[in-house]
């Protein structure tokens, strides 16, 4: 998601937080509340893939980089060791009663309570809400599931419980039997994917013109080969998209456009089998930037592009320059000696590859 919001940025120079509304699940919320917060795709792709800068776009299109700030995107890390027992019975029981029947919230509520640290998740976007509360774009939405129920829950919307940033971030991202469930004001949240990996029909009766969804887990493609890990995955891609492909439906029944990017065969190949591995990250990053500037090529995508597509703003004057992501900015001038800059102005259109 990531490798295809900064080629789309790239190529026309619109940002999240140009958006009236942003929808994010699971992985997506993190880009969700740092996109809706202004922070650049491209400043997310390091070449070591570990590092962030402390950069937001503003309104004109400009960087207005903080140069005394300096986070790194922390490792995942254990809290102790998985359990055998199922996680949610009740989850899954409210999974039997849906009609029809939500196998995957059924499964989700017999695997054991996840086991991995949400922490470094909250850590990731805490900074673009230090004091709690929200992230500053008004309409950003961040998907979860009750624990207990299945019931969607949409953090940051009107009258959703009461959350900050990290906590629904977290929440949103808490896949059962891996990540930790988050607890909110009493009750227990996990990904928001058991309801839908898109959750396109919240947009729906807002009459937008247009809906950008990026769907890394639906794909019009297969794995090569005949790896049984592929296969699964590959019947597991075609489900989502064929949700995918209902909740566009009913946003084109409304007269609403929607731009739909997906992974590839090349994506597949260098995403894997297993999405959490995090060894293929920065080959997934390239990779995703190359194929979607290649989609964005096609015919069928200009009318799209041009409702997106903004004007170059007016060039400011640099401060020292700035090397690029996965590079510290150069450091601040020693006190006292009239050259002191706290806070730096870049207007920077980042190249394809960061």
């Amino acid at each position: 998601m990531a490798g295809a919001l900064h080629a789309l940025t790239d190529r026309t120079r619109w940002y999240p937080r140009h958006a009236d509304h942003i929808v994010g699940t699971s992985a997506g919320s993190v880009l969700a509340v740092l996109g809706g917060a202004g922070v650049p795709p491209w400043l997310l792709i390091p070449e070591t893939a570990t590092n962030i800068y402390h950069g937001l776009i503003d309104a004109g299109g400009n960087l207005e980089l903080n140069a005394d700030l300096w986070e790194r995107i922390v490792r995942r890390r254990r809290r102790g060791l998985p359990r055998l027992l199922p996680g949610s019975l009740s989850l899954t029981l409210a999974g039997l009663r849906a009609r029809p029947s939500t196998v995957l919230k059924t499964l989700s509520g017999l695997a054991p309570a996840g086991f991995i640290s949400t922490d470094p998740i909250k850590d990731t976007v805490r900074w673009v809400a230090p004091d709690g509360g929200w992230v500053q774009h008004p309409n950003t939405w961040i998907v979860a599931c009750d624990y207990q129920t299945g019931d969607r829950v949409v953090f940051g919307r009107e009258g959703a419980p009461k959350a900050d940033v990290p906590q629904a971030v977290a929440a949103s991202c808490a896949i059962p039997g891996y990540y930790c469930p988050e607890v909110i004001d009493g009750r227990t949240y996990v990904d928001g994917g058991l309801h839908s990996m898109s959750n396109l029909d919240l947009l729906l009766g807002l009459g937008l013109d247009l809906v950008i969804v990026l769907s890394p887990h639906s794909t019009r493609h297969r794995f090569r080969g005949w790896d049984p890990l592929h296969r699964f995955t590959d019947a597991t891609r075609r489900v989502v998209a064929r949700q995918v492909d209902a909740e566009i439906e009913e946003l084109e029944a409304e007269g609403t456009r929607v731009m739909l990017l997906e992974p590839g065969e090349d994506d597949l190949a260098a995403i894997g089998g297993n999405v959490m591995d995090e060894r293929r990250r920065s080959r997934v990053m390239q990779t995703a930037m190359r194929t979607t500037l290649e989609q964005l090529r096609r015919p069928e995508y200009r009318s799209f592009l041009s409702r997106l597509e903004r004007p170059l703003p007016a060039p400011r004057k640099l401060q020292p320059a700035l090397g690029g992501p996965g590079l510290r900015p150069a450091p601040a001038a020693p006190p006292g000696s009239g050259r002191e800059v706290r806070r730096r102005t870049f207007h920077l259109r980042p190249s394809p590859r960061p």
